[in-house]
């Protein structure tokens, strides 16, 4: 019965923290993959050169936010990176369960031919490990998001970075706006405004460079 129970236990910790660590992780993949179907519904075409506002010639264009992080390569390099330490992570707790369930039954099997001060020290271990397994479940939890925090600054400062440099540069626009198909201040604007494919292929050649040089 006992032995029935500490398998269990430790069957639920695994179980548990995959799912947890998945979610976190799906938060991160729905913030850049799946939400460029609204690009996909839009036929590629010849934008026209950027409009400006009647009023006062104001410059305004707009970056699909959505296709940025479709389609730039660091930002795929990160999911794909942040998918490798999600999974290195579930095989840590993993095998550490499996461990403590190996040596649970060797002792089970075993634990006879020990003294009792052995004995007693066993399982004194055996249920320390235990009980430390939620808290090394909410310390790998928590490792995974902040390594997702710090890819996600890492991220936007590379695109923010760019834009301005790009702006500086070539545009000179007065304002340059985010639109998404999730979440997005931008109801309407001109297509003749999108400049999202420019900074793509800008964003894709620097990081080409980047990883040359590193």
């Amino acid at each position: 019965m006992e032995e029935k129970k500490g398998k269990n236990l430790v069957l639920w910790i695994v179980s548990a923290v995959s799912l947890l660590l998945s979610v976190v992780l799906l938060f991160v993949v729905l913030c850049g993959g799946d939400e460029d179907k609204d690009v996909r519904k839009t036929n590629p075409k010849t934008v026209a050169k950027n409009k400006t506002l009647s009023s006062g010639g104001l410059k305004v264009a707009y970056i699909n936010t959505d296709s940025v992080l479709a389609k730039y390569q660091m930002a795929r390099d990160m999911e794909e990176s942040l998918r490798a330490y999600q999974k290195s992570l579930e095989n840590e707790l993993q095998s550490k369960a499996s461990k403590l369930q190996s040596d649970y039954e060797n002792y089970m099997k075993n634990g006879s031919n020990l003294t009792l001060t052995q004995q007693k020290q066993t399982e004194q271990d055996l249920t320390q490990r235990q009980q430390n397994l939620p808290a090394q479940q909410q310390q790998m939890l928590a490792n995974l998001q902040e390594r997702q925090m710090a890819d996600n600054k890492k991220l936007l400062d590379a695109i923010y970075a760019f834009i301005r440099d790009y702006n500086s540069k070539h545009q000179n626009f007065d304002i340059i706006l985010s639109k998404s198909y999730m979440a997005s201040p931008v109801l309407y604007i001109d297509e003749g405004m999108d400049i999202t494919d420019e900074i793509i292929e800008g964003l894709n050649k620097e990081y080409k460079e980047y990883k040359k040089d590193n």
